[in-house]
């Protein structure tokens, strides 16, 4: 059976959407927002099409969809070792600045590992640097317990959209990665995981996270 292209398949899908959008990359914030599972899970949940939508109404960012592609998709893509694209530019994930995932149930944890490794991006925080796209993941199961994901997490986001995108632009305006951090560490709504140590216990259970010095990040209430 003959695979399609990634760049054929986002063109039926655009044709068939009302209200995407689409603007030049020169001069913008880059972000592409990923939900970790098919397409139409991903366009039926309205905290995604309204992050969409926040972005996008900052004129100064241009942000672009990609989706968790269908079983045999995935497979074909795999087996050619070719990179997960956008679909309103079919664009690199990986060439964005800001990778972000909306993440709503605890089942997609490893299609979130799996986009990661689709998009050519390292999965652990610690082993990206600023030459990698400052990877976000926030959703409804941050609300809940952000932990699982921390690990592959620069940036933990857990709160209401317009409270948080805002000031991921702001902190984004840092020339520096570690400025970027320390900006979020300071908003409300972030959570920076490389900016705490944890205290375990003997018998190995956690007993608190600790703010490391020169990070400014709040304690854990």
């Amino acid at each position: 059976m003959k695979h399609r292209h990634q760049r054929e398949i986002a063109q039926e899908i655009l044709s068939k959407e009302i209200g995407y959008v689409r603007k030049p990359h020169a001069n913008r914030l880059r972000v592409a927002l990923i939900f970790p599972n098919t397409y139409f899970v991903g366009m039926s949940n309205l905290g995604f099409q309204t992050i969409y939508r926040l972005f996008n109404d900052q004129p100064d960012i241009v942000c672009e969809r990609a989706f968790l592609p269908p079983k045999q998709e995935l497979a074909a893509l795999r087996e050619a070792g070719t990179r997960i694209v956008t679909l309103e530019s079919q664009t690199p994930v990986a060439e964005f600045d800001v990778i972000a995932f909306s993440v709503s149930f605890e089942w997609d944890y490893t299609n979130v590992l799996t986009m990661l490794r689709l998009a050519g991006v390292p999965l652990r925080a610690a082993d990206r640097d600023y030459t990698h796209p400052l990877v976000v993941i926030g959703g409804a199961v941050t609300f809940v317990n952000p932990e699982p994901l921390a690990m592959f997490a620069d940036v933990i986001a857990a709160g209401e959209g317009e409270a948080l995108v805002p000031a991921l632009v702001d902190a984004m305006a840092s020339s520096s990665r570690s400025e970027q951090l320390k900006r979020l560490a300071q908003a409300r709504g972030y959570y920076i995981p490389s900016f705490y140590d944890v205290e375990y216990a003997a018998d190995g259970t956690i007993v608190r996270y600790l703010p490391r010095e020169g990070t400014g990040a709040p304690p854990v209430v």
